[in-house]
């Protein structure tokens, strides 16, 4: 039991865990856009910026390597850089590199939104707030925990279809 641990294991280290993964088979969603020396930059690491609400506003550590750690590690590197950020203190080392941002609007009860890309990343995952809903699933009415997911991405290097695949992947991944 994670709990038992002092593993505080929510939905979103599984989100985490999930856009990690799914970044190495879609490398054109972690790279960037180098404008002065016009190329695309393809980053060999994933590091997933995670926005954290603090009493200065929105701030971005992020994670490092997160594709390499475990749902254990990534759930305590979460709480870790979160407390870091919210009790300030955090480094300017700790809000740079970031591949890719995951923001959970979900934390403050919010459903849907479009995010902003934060630059110089191409794309952005928000997550809503997971609550149970009817679905269909072979022709008949269940209830599953639904959790809405909101994807921005630079159409300069992705488009819709690469969107698409990518986040039924991170979706799969969820499932599963």
């Amino acid at each position: 039991d994670y709990a038992k641990v002092g593993i505080k294991l929510t939905t979103m280290p599984f989100v985490i865990k999930s856009v990690a993964m799914a970044l190495r088979n879609h490398p054109d969603l972690n790279s960037s856009l180098d404008l002065q020396h016009d190329r695309i930059v393809h980053k060999e690491y994933i590091h997933i910026g995670i926005a954290v609400d603090s009493d200065r506003g929105l701030i971005v550590p992020s994670i490092r390597s997160a594709d390499r750690l475990s749902l254990p590690d990534t759930a305590r590197q979460l709480a870790a850089t979160a407390d870091k950020v919210r009790n300030g203190n955090f480094s300017v080392s700790d809000l740079r590199g970031s591949t890719f941002t995951v923001s959970n609007l979900g934390a403050v009860g919010g459903q849907y939104s479009t995010p902003v890309i934060n630059p110089p990343e191409v794309a952005i995952l928000l997550v809503g707030r997971a609550c149970k809903r009817p679905v269909v699933v072979n022709d008949e009415v269940q209830v599953r925990l639904m959790m809405p997911l909101s994807l921005s991405y630079d159409h300069r290097l992705v488009d819709g279809a690469v969107a698409a695949r990518f986040l039924n992947e991170v979706i799969e991944y969820l499932e599963s």
